[in-house]
């Protein structure tokens, strides 16, 4: 039978047969993870290894271009200065039957949009964002002894499971198989596996919109806890977009406004007295959490090239805090003003939300108004109907005066 006749779900059926079977072995390959930077895209890109035919050409500048998506205006990772294999330069994937991807969110919770270019077709599975801590509570419960070795055990991409077996433990999964000429995209910190049914050819990218900002801080929060170092540093993305407020998108400059207050409220708190500044080395990571130190780091003087994150002072040495220097990029009165431009810029957009949520609010009260009213009309209708009929039943069945005052009673009670 040829290949592309063979059902998917015969495929799939043999795929989860194989994972389950214990005395099995099957070795695949998987060309995964393949910059595209260096071997090349599946989309035309300009001055490329490869000629772009005339009919083509448009394809060049199109929005759907993976090598354009991530850092079109919409996408906040335009705001990062450094290109991050994966995020902002698309991963090329050459899949065989049964290569797969494990269960994993994306770097940082951002979205991914995945391109199959041709061959046969990928099976995916994916539970919604507000699922996550549901689905790893359930790894966890299941295999305890492999998450208190590796705690960010998900984020290494190696854990396979049954996607019946998270379901039957209350986890929401759905599934889709993607053809060639297909898009799919997952949404922030949703979780995602599949495989793929035969030789086959995709690319991926990420990318962020205005939406994931909040997300996105609470995603390095997340990562401090497990220990996991930062792809790019949220905070100076965040000051990257406040030092240009006067062209930033007013929506962008609302979220990024609330998210400096939280930025420099918890700065605010965890400062100390220092004197030194920070270089521009992006290799600046705190000793204890992998964290990246870019708005403030904290140093001793016997340990040098050692450093930490606000947040883990304690972790730092033996020695007394006051002979601790506090590294720091911008000084709390450089940090206002950025916030205040960024806030000044975003007024506009928050009070036409503001009265935008006002007049769809009143609009709403007047709507259930005028249906409260209608329905009073309707049971006032009903309930009259319903006496008359009452009546008549009383009048003709010569009933008990004390039975139609009940009914009556009854009827008006609705």
């Amino acid at each position: 039978m040829p290949v592309h006749m063979v059902p998917t779900e015969l495929v799939e059926k043999e795929f989860w047969r194989l994972v389950g079977a214990i005395e099995e072995d099957v070795t695949v390959e998987y060309g995964a993870d393949i910059a595209s930077k260096e071997f090349g895209s599946g989309f035309p890109i300009p001055n490329g290894k490869f000629k772009v035919s005339p009919a083509d050409e448009k394809y060049l500048k199109c929005g759907w271009n993976l090598n354009n998506l991530a850092m079109m205006n919409p996408s906040v990772l335009t705001h990062v200065t450094a290109d991050i294999c994966g995020m902002t330069l698309p991963w090329l994937y050459v899949g065989m039957c049964f290569s797969s991807f494990c269960w994993h969110i994306e770097d940082h919770w951002s979205y991914s949009i995945n391109y199959l270019h041709w061959g046969e077709p990928k099976t995916w599975y994916g539970a919604p964002g507000f699922a996550a801590e549901q689905l790893e509570e359930v790894m966890k419960k299941l295999a305890p002894e492999l998450f208190e070795s590796q705690p960010d055990l998900l984020h290494q991409l190696v854990t396979i499971m049954n996607p019946n077996t998270l379901m039957a433990h209350g986890v929401p999964i759905y599934r889709t198989n993607q053809c060639a000429g297909e898009f799919v995209i997952t949404f922030p910190r949703a979780y995602h596996s599949g495989f793929n049914q035969g030789f086959n050819f995709a690319e991926a990218v990420n990318f962020c919109t205005v939406d994931w900002m909040p997300l996105g801080r609470q995603c390095v929060d997340h990562y401090r806890l497990l220990h996991r170092y930062n792809v790019f540093s949220h905070d100076e993305m965040v000051c990257n977009m406040a030092s240009k407020a006067k062209t930033l998108d007013v929506v962008l400059a609302s979220a990024v406004h609330k998210d400096m207050v939280i930025m420099i409220k918890e700065e605010k708190e965890m400062r100390e007295k220092g004197c030194t500044h920070l270089d521009t080395d992006d290799e600046r990571q705190c000793t204890k959490c992998r964290t990246t130190c870019y708005l403030s780091a904290v140093t001793c003087p016997c340990s040098p090239g050692t450093l930490v994150c606000l947040h883990h002072i304690a972790n730092l040495c033996n020695c007394h805090v006051s002979n601790y220097t506090l590294n720091y990029r911008y000084t709390l009165d450089d940090l206002f003003p950025m916030m205040n431009a960024v806030k000044q810029r975003a007024e506009l957009y928050d009070e036409w939300a503001s009265l935008v949520t006002e007049t769809l609010e009143a609009k709403l009260e007047k709507k259930k108004g005028k249906q409260w009213e209608q329905t009073r009309k309707q049971l006032h209708k009903a309930n009259t109907s319903a006496l008359h009929i009452s009546a008549r039943y009383y009048i003709k069945t010569s009933r008990s005066r004390q039975y139609w005052l009940h009914s009556s009673q009854l009827f008006f009670s609705l």
